[in-house]
């Protein structure tokens, strides 16, 4: 008997200490269960933040790249249809000229083509005076010099060229819509230097040529190529420079004969 009751309270404290233990467990699987909202919460919270954090770095980073963007003037803003995309674009354009993408590509072409002119024109400028092409001329004057072949079979012969050329490449530029081709190579680039960097270099000689360009025709009523003027004003700052050549216009430009006609009116008058 005294076993037998030994073995049934070890079989109470064993059932007693099951249920313990299972109920344990139950209490850990209730807490679990309730822990997984509130991380899913907490991550959810966390997540957004960190999102917010990341837009927020995004939108200052692109609003840090716009306002690096170089622009022609400081603290101008550039039109929407001037996104930068293009080759020395830095958001010039007052008069919305290029509003109208067509016409932007029209107007893109039609710079690239004057700027490829200036520059040949420049070159040739500077070129003939320094290497003294201009000795009994000037650059304005040279077109009025003799040549080898006579002015009228040149005028012809160049409008037939340069016509068919031309003509070729607006052609071209309709179909491809790029710019610089020669007959049916669209664009021209035996050497292969075609680049973003090169396209912007390009950009920026030609309208540094087209200025100049406007530099040399305004100084050319001095009588002497823009290398002279250049050495003169080096030499004499002061007395050699815009403001010195203008008041002294009357005494370098040809009389186109008013002078002759005022002397011939005063003298009259005169007697």
């Amino acid at each position: 008997e005294g076993r037998t009751r030994e073995r049934r309270e070890r079989e109470r404290e064993g059932g007693r200490a099951r249920e313990s233990t299972s109920r344990g467990e139950s209490e850990r699987q209730q807490a679990g269960a309730m822990a997984i909202p509130v991380t899913l919460k907490l991550n959810g919270r966390v997540g957004s933040l960190a999102g917010a954090r990341v837009g927020g770095r995004g939108r200052t980073t692109r609003a840090a790249a716009g306002a690096d963007r170089p622009m022609w003037l400081t603290g101008v803003s550039a039109p929407k249809h001037l996104d930068g995309s293009m080759p020395g674009d830095y958001g010039f354009d007052p008069l919305g000229l290029g509003a109208d993408p067509e016409k932007l590509k029209w107007y893109q072409e039609a710079e690239l083509m004057n700027a490829r002119f200036a520059m040949l024109g420049a070159a040739g400028i500077l070129g003939g005076e320094a290497l003294g092409v201009y000795d009994d001329t000037t650059w304005v004057n040279a077109g009025a010099k003799g040549y080898d072949i006579p002015i009228l079979p040149l005028v012809a012969i160049q409008a037939v060229v340069m016509g068919f050329l031309e003509t070729k490449r607006y052609i071209g530029f309709k179909k491809t819509g790029l710019s610089g081709g020669l007959v049916d190579t669209q664009p021209f680039d035996p050497a292969g230097m075609l680049s973003d960097e090169m396209k912007l270099k390009e950009v920026k000689n030609g309208r540094l040529a087209m200025v100049a360009m406007f530099g040399f025709a305004g100084q050319a009523y001095t009588g002497v190529g823009p290398l002279a003027n250049w050495k003169a004003h080096l030499a004499d700052p002061f007395g050699s420079n815009i403001v010195t050549n203008v008041l002294n216009i009357q005494n370098t430009l040809p009389d186109p004969g008013f002078a002759k006609v005022a002397t011939t009116v005063a003298e009259t008058v005169a007697n």
